[in-house]
């Protein structure tokens, strides 16, 4: 793990690296590895302590009673994992979060963190903000999800993404059946707006602009 991989997080931005050390050597925390494939965390399981991302990238997906699965997205260090929850009145994982490259993940204890952003205001004011930004984020997750018609969310997946390459990772993400992906994508191939050139899909901006 390196400090100045970790001086670049939001929350830790303005502070130095001697202010950080009693931190991240604090005898409370625990280093953890974990293997692609691995689960850091199962969603519902108690939050009790803070998990920072040091290295690897991980996903995040949400799992409802009858198996079926929504990926919420893919995250890369340095990062911190559901940090929205670990301070919550139901501390618990919102998601399952999912290695998908070797990962490093120092497990910070909250109580030693909280006494942290008391001695250091710009951390806690930078972690407030990092909150704020998480909320917005998944704010716009429910609008897309809630509002737009399954075309408009293929729509603008290509539009942040560029193309899809992987059709049952992309439905998992949109969190629709394969099938109806398939057949979502069909019509807009017809219609135009999309380009499938072998495995590879792309937008067509000239065509799409009524699903805006």
């Amino acid at each position: 793990m390196e400090i100045h991989v970790l001086l670049k997080m939001q929350p830790f931005q303005g502070i130095t690296e001697n202010e950080l050390l009693p931190l991240i050597l604090a005898p409370e925390h625990t280093y953890r590895l974990y293997k692609p494939s691995d689960f850091i965390a199962m969603q519902g399981e108690i939050y009790r302590s803070l998990f920072i991302l040091c290295n690897g990238s991980v996903r995040t997906q949400m799992v409802n009673a009858e198996g079926k699965q929504l990926t919420i997205e893919t995250l890369k260090a340095p990062q911190l994992l559901a940090p929205a929850f670990v301070f919550s009145s139901e501390n618990r994982f919102p998601v399952n979060i999912e290695a998908k490259e070797p990962c490093e993940i120092l497990v910070v204890n909250k109580t030693v963190f909280l006494e942290f952003m008391h001695q250091h205001p710009i951390v806690m004011h930078n972690f407030l903000q990092l909150l704020s930004d998480r909320t917005l984020f998944l704010s716009k997750k429910l609008n897309a999800f809630a509002l737009q018609s399954l075309k408009s969310r293929i729509l603008n997946y290509l539009r942040m993404h560029g193309s899809i390459l992987n059709q049952q990772e992309v439905a998992q993400i949109l969190g629709v059946a394969r099938p109806s992906l398939a057949r979502a994508l069909s019509e807009l191939a017809n219609e135009n707006c999309i380009r499938m050139e072998g495995k590879e899909i792309q937008i067509d901006e000239a065509n799409s602009g009524k699903y805006l």
